[in-house]
């Protein structure tokens, strides 16, 4: 498979798809025996003694996201921390992964939204951050994140790298403490960072617990960002937490994925499958629907 191929509504599947945590040789070579060849980068996955420019010469499709590669010495990686060690070692990650993005011939690295203050530890369903100290921790956090971005989108410019945001999840316990939920956060985020290099990974997933928790309009909020909409993660939830539950029919994702203007962007399907048979069945049902329209 050509590493320059038209990703035109190429279907990827994320590294997370399956349950369990397997060496990335395994589940690369798992996938490519079930014809799976688009793959995103991420989670459930061990990189010890991978070499990349091995896996770069696979015949897959690659895309990179957030935290991939997990360093041996774990920590969260957030581009908008008040603490500048955190900050720092974050922009250095993302630098190296856009790096490694650009060596293996995928065409942008995607990277979670930022949090207003850094998590002290992980619950049932994600991180647990504590409450803002200031009423402006918001405002610095953005001012934060736009510095952090712009670094990093200058450094993808130069690999010819686009550079995605990911929209945040916001559950009712995390409501106050997480940047980039809502379009007028993202609005204000492309203002002063007018690169053709930065877009937004849109997660269905999140989005629906956002819009559940802040009582959004998930079609107003599609509306405003759509021209800045470069990529999908594709999964779905009752609105209540971030679940990872596969699309089904007559889901409101189907819709946002049918509109005209994305027909050419390629989709990652992120929900959790207990088998790889599964997961074949749902990335060839989803190929179906899309293609029926």
């Amino acid at each position: 498979m050509s590493k320059q191929q038209d990703l035109s509504r190429m279907i990827f599947v994320s590294t997370a798809c399956l349950p369990g945590v397997q060496p990335l040789a395994s589940r690369l070579m798992l996938y490519c025996g079930y014809g799976l060849n688009g793959v995103e980068l991420g989670g459930n996955v061990s990189v010890n003694e991978v070499n990349f420019s091995e896996i770069a010469k696979m015949d897959f499709q690659f895309l990179v996201h957030n935290y991939f590669p997990p360093p041996a010495d774990p920590f969260v990686l957030n581009l908008a921390s008040a603490d500048s060690r955190i900050r720092d070692r974050s922009l250095h990650f993302v630098r190296d992964a856009i790096s490694l993005t650009a060596r293996l011939g995928a065409p942008f690295y995607s990277v979670h939204a930022g949090f207003i203050t850094d998590p002290t530890g992980f619950g049932s369903t994600g991180f647990i951050f504590p409450r803002p100290s200031s009423p402006n921790a918001a405002q610095e956090a953005m001012r934060r994140f736009i510095t952090s971005l712009k670094t990093v989108v200058e450094h993808a410019g130069q690999l010819g790298i686009g550079l995605l945001v990911e929209n945040n999840v916001c559950p009712e316990e995390l409501r106050g403490k997480l940047l980039l939920q809502t379009s007028e956060e993202f609005l204000k985020l492309f203002r002063p960072l007018p690169s053709p290099q930065l877009g937004i990974l849109l997660d269905t997933g999140h989005l629906n617990v956002s819009a559940h928790t802040l009582d959004l309009d998930r079609v107003a909020f599609v509306d405003q960002v759509a021209p800045y909409v470069r990529a999908f993660h594709v999964h779905d939830n009752d609105g209540t937490a971030d679940t990872h539950q596969p699309v089904c029919a007559g889901s409101w994702v189907l819709d946002v994925l049918r509109r005209p203007e994305f027909g050419n962007l390629p989709i990652v399907v992120e929900a959790k499958f207990d088998t790889i048979d599964d997961l074949c069945r749902h990335v060839d049902w989803l190929k179906d629907e899309l293609q029926s329209t």
